[in-house]
């Protein structure tokens, strides 16, 4: 068969077309598109300190029931009262009674409540709990972008 094709290539012949279509105009624009115009950011997410690695940088996760990741987190935590506000680079944390609230410039990320923050020295632990399950994250701030 391939002998045949090969044989008989001269005999077939391809013949393209051009076609024309219409298309409507399109609507007219109102106005020059804006370029690099940024939206701020607004996030609720339990995992919302892991996507700053600018400022912190995540070493160490536990998964499970409250019991089992509380008993995870080293000696020396101690838990922050609502209103602390805590600095790593240009990201500040703050405790607002349950909730956890990270703000970088215009950017606002949120861990939502039930959550718990927790301090030693310059490291920090965030347990969010969400039903039955909970996790435990802890962090080191970011070394200095040279």
């Amino acid at each position: 068969m391939i002998v045949a094709s090969y044989v008989n290539r001269d005999r077939i012949r391809l013949k393209i077309a051009s076609v024309y279509a219409s298309v409507p105009p399109k609507a007219a624009q109102p106005g020059p598109p804006e370029l690099g115009k940024t939206r701020d950011v607004s996030i609720v997410a339990p995992w919302a300190l892991s996507a700053l690695p600018e400022c912190l940088r995540q070493t160490y996760e536990a998964t499970g029931s409250h019991a089992y990741v509380s008993a995870h987190l080293p000696a020396g935590y101690e838990l922050q009262p609502s209103g602390t506000v805590l600095t790593y680079s240009d990201c500040i944390i703050t405790t607002s009674g349950k909730d956890v609230l990270v703000r970088r410039g215009k950017d606002r990320f949120s861990v939502s409540a039930p959550s718990e923050l927790f301090r030693k020295g310059s490291s920090i632990a965030l347990i969010h709990d969400a039903g039955a399950r909970s996790v435990l994250r802890i962090y080191q701030p970011a070394p200095p972008s040279l």
